[in-house]
C-alpha cells in the first residue's frame, strides 16, 4: 500500500507538472519558427541600441557643415547725434554697417576635417553595435534551440525510464526483483520530472532575453527554432588576425581618433594664425544711402598671449594624440587576445562534438543495451542500468552543450572580426 501511495503521488505530481509545461510551451510548439536570418534583420532595424547608436552618427555627420562654416556676419544700424552736434549740422547721423569675422582659412578646412573624423568614428560605433547586437541574437537564438533539445532528450530519457519503472514493478510483483529496484527508479523519474521543470524556467528566459533584442514583448513565443546548418570550421588563426586587423569596426575608430588627434594638433599650430574681421558702413538720410558717404575696416588678431594660451594649446593636443595612439596599441592588444580566446574555443568544441559523435554517444549507448539485457538475464542489476542510462544523457546534452558553445564562439570571432564569416 505504501508503495502504491507513493506511485500514485508521484503520477500525480508528473501529470501537473506536464500539463504546466504543456500549458505553457503549446503556443511556441504550434507557431510558425522563425529563421535566424529573418530575426537578425528584425534586429538591425528594430534593436534600440542600434537605433541609438544610428542617431549618433547622423547628429556627428550634421556637425560637419557647421564646423566649415562661418560665424553669422553682424548688421548693426547707429544713430549719432553726437557728431552732428560737434559739426553743427543739427542732423543726426544714420549709419548702416556689416561686419563679418573670418578665421585664417586654414582652421575652417581642420575644423571640418574634425568633424568628419568625428563622424567617421561615430559611423564604425555604430557598425560596431551592428555586429554586437548580431552576435546577441545569435548566441540567443542557438541557446534557445539547445532548451528545447534538452527539453526533448529529457522527455526521450523519461519514456526510457518510465518503461523501466515498469518492468522493476513487474520483476518485484513476480518476486523476480526487489522493491528498491522499483523505488529507484521513481527516483530517478522524478529527477527528470523536476530538470523539465527547470529546463522551462530557462526556456522562458532565453526567449526574453531574444525577446528583447528585437524590442518585443518579452513574453512572445517564438516557437521550436529552426535547426541550423553543419559546422564547417577550417579557417587558420592567421585568417583572423588579418581579417580582423582590416575590419574590426573598433580599431577602424581608433584610427579616425588618430586622424582627428592630428588635425587637433595641426589646428592648435594654426592658432597662432591671425584671424580677420571685414566691415562695411554706410550713411543714408532720408532713407537713401549717400553717395560717397561710406567706409570700410579690416582688424587683424595678433596672439599677444600665445605663451600662455596658445602654446599650451600645442601641448595639450600634442597629448591628447599621443594617448589616443596608446589607446589604440591597448585596443588592438585586448582585440588580438579576444580572437585568440574565440578561436581556441570554437577549435576546442569543435573537438569535443566530433567525439561525442563518434565515440562517447555511441559507446554509452552500447553500454545501455548491454546493461538492460544484463538486468532482464538478472547478469546486472538495476542500479547499472539507471547509471548507463543516465551516462547516455549526460552525453548528448553535453554534445548539444558543446555545439552551444561552438555557435557562441563563431558569434564571437564574427563580432570581433567585424564581417560576416563564411566558416
Amino acid at each position: 500500500m505504501n508503495m502504491g501511495k507513493r506511485m500514485f503521488i508521484r503520477k500525480a505530481a508528473s501529470l501537473f507538472m506536464l500539463l504546466l509545461l504543456v500549458s505553457s510551451t503549446a503556443k511556441a510548439e504550434n507557431s510558425q519558427p522563425y529563421t535566424l536570418d529573418s530575426l537578425i534583420k528584425e534586429a538591425l532595424t528594430l534593436n534600440p541600441e542600434i537605433l541609438s547608436a544610428k542617431n549618433a552618427f547622423e547628429s556627428a555627420s550634421a556637425r560637419i557643415p557647421q564646423a566649415a562654416s562661418l560665424n553669422d556676419p553682424m548688421i548693426e544700424f547707429e544713430y549719432d547725434r553726437i557728431t552732428a552736434d560737434r559739426m553743427l549740422t543739427g542732423k543726426p547721423m544714420k549709419t548702416f554697417s556689416v561686419s563679418q569675422d573670418i578665421p585664417f582659412p586654414t582652421k575652417l578646412y581642420l575644423r571640418a576635417k574634425i568633424a568628419s573624423k568625428l563622424a567617421k568614428m561615430a559611423y564604425e560605433n555604430y557598425k560596431a553595435k551592428d555586429r554586437d547586437v548580431i552576435s546577441r541574437v545569435k548566441s540567443a537564438y542557438s541557446e534557445l534551440a539547445l532548451i528545447y533539445k534538452a527539453i526533448e532528450i529529457n522527455k526521450e530519457n523519461k519514456d526510457v525510464l518510465d518503461q523501466l519503472s515498469k518492468t522493476a514493478a513487474t520483476r518485484y510483483g513476480a518476486g523476480q526483483g526487489t522493491q528498491a529496484d522499483a523505488l529507484k527508479a521513481q527516483v530517478e523519474l522524478a529527477r527528470v520530472d523536476n530538470e523539465l521543470i527547470m529546463l522551462e524556467q530557462k526556456r522562458v528566459t532565453a526567449q526574453a532575453k531574444l525577446n528583447v533584442l528585437l524590442n518585443r514583448d518579452p513574453r512572445e513565443d517564438f516557437g521550436i527554432p529552426l535547426v541550423e546548418a553543419a559546422i564547417k570550421f577550417n579557417r587558420t588563426l592567421d585568417d583572423f588576425y588579418r581579417l580582423t586587423l582590416d575590419n574590426n569596426q573598433e580599431l577602424k575608430a581608433y584610427r579616425y581618433a588618430i586622424d582627428r588627434g592630428k588635425a587637433a594638433y595641426d589646428l592648435s599650430l594654426n592658432e597662432f594664425m591671425p584671424d580677420f574681421t571685414v566691415k562695411f558702413k554706410q550713411m543714408v538720410d532720408k532713407g537713401r544711402a549717400e553717395e560717397g558717404a561710406w567706409a570700410g575696416m579690416i582688424g587683424v588678431t595678433i596672439p599677444l598671449w600665445f605663451f600662455e594660451k596658445q602654446s599650451f594649446g600645442v601641448k595639450e593636443m600634442k597629448s591628447d594624440l599621443e594617448m589616443v595612439k596608446a589607446e589604440y596599441k591597448g585596443k588592438e592588444n585586448s582585440v588580438l587576445f579576444e580572437i585568440n580566446d574565440a578561436y581556441a574555443r570554437a577549435v576546442a568544441n569543435k573537438k569535443l562534438i566530433e567525439l561525442y559523435e563518434t565515440a562517447f554517444i555511441p559507446q554509452a549507448q552500447e553500454t545501455v543495451n548491454v546493461a538492460i539485457k544484463g538486468y532482464e538475464t538478472e547478469k546486472s542489476d538495476f542500479l547499472t542500468v539507471l547509471d548507463s542510462q543516465r551516462m547516455l544523457i549526460n552525453f548528448k546534452l553535453d554534445h548539444y552543450k558543446a555545439i552551444l558553445d561552438l555557435r557562441i564562439a563563431l558569434a564571437d570571432l564574427e563580432r570581433i572580426v567585424g564581417t560576416d564569416i563564411d566558416f
